[in-house]
């Protein structure tokens, strides 16, 4: 009975030093709930067109025709005019030329092809 009565007493001596003890665990863990929330950046937005000749693709395709080019057609949807077609060997140099001298020295995007 002795041993039984001094376990007790010796557990409840532990426990209470160890309540007693104070807070000087600085390892201590803190439940800290956060939420981060990511703000979404802001979009620019613009109100700018591609300011496009509406008479662009009739211009080109006149001063091509002009030349003797009738295979070469223009696609002024694309930034800056696509020409497209086939043209003789050697005449590469001259539908490009016609065609930047018509879009008033604005370079045109070659998808021309030499036969």
């Amino acid at each position: 009975m002795k041993n039984k009565v001094l376990a007790v007493l010796g557990l409840a001596a532990v426990v209470g030093f160890g309540a007693c003890k104070g807070s000087t665990n600085t390892n201590t863990v803190m439940n800290t709930n956060t939420m981060v929330v990511s703000t979404p950046s802001p979009v620019t937005k613009t109100t700018e067109t591609a300011m496009t000749d509406p008479n662009l693709k009739s211009k080109i395709e006149g001063a091509l025709k002009a030349k003797g080019f009738t295979d070469v057609t223009v696609d002024t949807a694309t930034t800056p005019a696509t020409l497209r077609g086939t043209v003789a060997k050697g005449k590469m140099a001259e539908v490009m030329a016609t065609a930047m001298e018509a879009n008033g020295g604005k370079p045109v995007t070659n998808q021309v092809q030499e036969k």
